[in-house]
């Protein structure tokens, strides 16, 4: 509902779909990767306060020029919904 309006989904709604999905047995056998979460210290600390801890992390790091190169060259297919970079 939140995105349909074109809102930003509540924390808490974000973090109880994480903290749900990295409880099922998939991904406590083979383990798990989070792409672009936590975005704030809210998450963080609800994912700390929830047991929730990485063993391992990787930092991209990325000048700003190739970012806004990736961004502003994006495209969405408007048949497929497929995003791809020009």
């Amino acid at each position: 509902d939140f995105m349909d309006a074109g809102k930003l989904v509540p924390d808490e709604v974000i973090i109880g779909i994480v903290k749900d999905r990295l409880q099922e047995s998939d991904c406590v056998k083979s383990g798990w990767l989070l792409d672009g979460f936590p975005r704030t210290p809210g998450q963080a600390e609800a994912l700390v306060e929830a047991g929730v801890s990485a063993d391992c992390f990787i930092f991209l790091d990325v000048s700003d020029d190739i970012l806004v190169d990736r961004v502003v060259g994006r495209r969405t297919d408007p048949e497929t919904g497929k995003i791809y970079h020009m």
